[in-house]
């Protein structure tokens, strides 16, 4: 069994978005960055560029989420483990975007639900990024260790953003609602 994965040397990004281009031909035969199943990220004002990617979660909410269980854990032919969107028993509600913590999980009309496959275990992305930024790698036990540390902490952290920031809009959307209904009163 394979414990490679793709990681990330943030401070190498540019922001080419080279790794975009090679996705987007690899899975939708043309060159439509929005349409990639890795982002890269830009934060001019700090003067920044790095990808996000899928980091193919052991218990991912994508999967908790679907209703029709259309996301699964598989490995690649190589033993790498990945989690998988059938698309035949995608039913597009969208559960599986808006559960994502990470925003690793998309939704085209084509395709309906898209997230990364590990391209079966040969990743695009990793192929054309010229400035040694992504990498499918084989990691040690206390590298996987680490790794796995790492993400439970980004996993809490992302969950406690976004239920802070569903909070602030169920209130705005109460605040809305009684606005309107004292104008309807008065």
């Amino acid at each position: 069994m394979s414990n490679r994965v793709l990681t990330i040397k943030a401070e190498n990004c540019t922001g080419c978005r080279l790794c975009q281009l090679a996705c987007s031909s690899s899975k939708e035969g043309m060159f439509i960055p929005d349409h990639a199943r890795v982002k890269v990220v830009h934060d001019a004002l700090e003067g920044w560029s790095r990808p996000t990617i899928c980091l193919q979660c052991e218990e991912p909410m994508c999967l908790k989420v679907c209703p029709v269980e259309a996301i699964s854990h598989t490995h690649t032919a190589a033993g790498d483990h990945v989690v998988l969107v059938d698309q035949d028993k995608c039913v597009a509600c969208q559960r599986c975007v808006a559960a994502c913590p990470f925003g690793a999980m998309d939704f085209f009309k084509k395709s309906l639900a898209t997230k990364c496959d590990l391209c079966g275990g040969d990743p695009m992305c990793v192929q054309f990024c010229f400035y040694d930024c992504l990498h499918f790698e084989e990691l040690s036990e206390e590298q996987e260790g680490k790794r796995r540390k790492r993400m439970e902490g980004l996993y809490r952290k992302a969950c406690k953003d976004i239920g802070q920031r569903e909070l602030y809009q169920r209130r705005e959307a109460i605040s809305l609602d009684v606005a309107k209904k004292t104008r309807l009163d008065g």
